[in-house]
């Protein structure tokens, strides 16, 4: 998991979104439970849920925090996390697919 937390950091950084927003901690494991799933965004409510669960607050109050974090981007928090989630996931296929070949060279 330390792989995918610094992937989903790197990732939230390059979009420029701010570390001191409470969304941004919110936003970190709604893309962290997205990944996790494996299967795409059907219900994105209930990654308001795990996240407020774990947070000990309200789910309206997570949505509310990644939308203030990620107003700037013009995606919904739907579309935001999925891209996020699909993102990451490419990133760490292409490169574990680049390790490999170097690998196998002499």
């Amino acid at each position: 998991m330390k792989a995918n937390d610094a992937a989903i950091s790197l990732y939230l950084n390059g979009k420029g979104l701010n570390q001191s927003n409470k969304g941004y901690c919110f936003l970190a494991e709604a893309i962290r439970t997205a990944l996790g799933a494996g299967d795409t965004l059907s219900k994105v409510t209930e990654i308001y849920a795990a996240v407020a669960q774990k947070y000990v607050t309200q789910p309206q109050n997570v949505e509310r925090a990644i939308r203030y974090t990620i107003s700037a981007q013009g995606l919904t928090n739907k579309e935001f996390i999925s891209r996020a989630a699909e993102e990451i996931t490419e990133r760490y296929a292409v490169s574990g697919a680049q390790r490999k070949m170097v690998c196998r060279r002499p």
